[in-house]
């Protein structure tokens, strides 16, 4: 596959980014929180990282985003959940996490982030928007989010579609004949649904989608946070810019997980630095058994860590 005039247009713009920033900023709109567990952290996110990468880095401090899940979890093989806690706890920005948004991987990621969403939106039936703003859940609020493109049902129903450029070095973690859809081949089956499986790692089951474990662990948060039942994973492979999408499905088991593994790592940064304490969250294992989250009359979150378990 080869990029199209208006692509390489995008690509090969001047150094300001314009025709880049132009389609991201066309890209942007408001998510309608009706009814989904999330609430605004941190209004227009995206303008905060074009004026700094430092500053968008301290913003994540506040809590654990989709991408830190994997860590949380323990299959992250790039950071680990030790590495995570030091990381949130700091109040200052090591020398290699002011200089993470300047590799280049991730400055491509970035870059091309409007175009395999504006590709997205070309194959697929539905807009693919990017949310403009950050948010933290409601009941547990130690976990963020942070969306690289979202899509709605006819029926309003949101869907995460995370976005991402896979490099030559990144294939080897991909199995591209899984992808639901192939850009060269069209649409192909849905996949059977692996994620209900208890006993299966998140490890195997995301082999079983074809795609990296942390990349798994981290729409499971998005799928959280708009309570859908299933989210996308598009990526554009760099070695011959062709588009896949992979079809994951809800995973209540590695979600629970999420949460209560999520609340300890949490714990552990408040132990290491109190001012990351987080208002309003109490434990009470004796009084408080239920289903979900409960609010007290004065808009307080209680929560267990044995609350979520499936």
């Amino acid at each position: 596959m080869e990029p199209t005039e208006l692509e390489m247009q995008l690509i090969t713009t001047d150094q300001d980014g314009e025709s880049r920033a132009a389609l991201a900023k066309e890209q942007a709109k408001d998510l309608d929180l009706e009814g989904l567990p999330i609430e605004v952290l941190v209004a227009d996110i995206d303008s905060v990282l074009e004026k700094s990468n430092e500053d968008f880095a301290l913003i994540r401090k506040q809590g654990l985003g989709g991408s830190d899940s994997s860590a949380v979890l323990g299959v992250n093989p790039y950071n680990s959940r030790t590495s995570l806690i030091q990381e949130k706890s700091r109040d200052k920005l090591t020398q290699e996490e002011k200089e993470v948004g300047d590799k280049v991987a991730v400055r491509k990621g970035r870059d091309l982030e409007p175009i395999i969403i504006q590709k997205a939106s070309k194959f697929f039936k539905y807009e693919v928007f990017k949310p403009k703003d950050m948010y933290r859940f409601k009941d547990t609020p130690w976990l963020t989010m942070n969306f690289d493109g979202v899509a709605q049902e006819e029926d309003g129903q949101y869907f995460p579609v995370e976005i991402k450029v896979v490099t030559l070095y990144g294939q080897k973690h991909y199995d591209f004949n899984k992808a639901m859809f192939d850009e060269a081949v069209g649409m192909k089956n849905i996949p059977i649904n692996y994620a209900m499986s208890e006993i299966n790692s998140v490890e195997t089951k995301a082999l079983q989608y074809g795609i990296p474990p942390y990349y798994y662990t981290q729409l499971q948060q998005e799928m959280m946070a708009l309570d859908a039942p299933y989210g996308l994973l598009s990526v554009l492979r760099d070695s011959d810019w062709r588009f896949f999408t992979f079809y994951i499905h809800k995973d209540p088991y590695v979600q629970s997980r999420i949460i209560t593994e999520g609340y300890k790592v949490w714990e552990e940064v408040v132990k290491l630095n109190p001012d990351r304490k987080i208002e309003g969250i109490w434990c009470n294992n004796q009084s408080h058994r239920k289903n979900k989250a409960l609010e007290s009359n004065l808009g307080l979150f209680y929560f267990c860590l044995d609350i979520f378990i499936v």
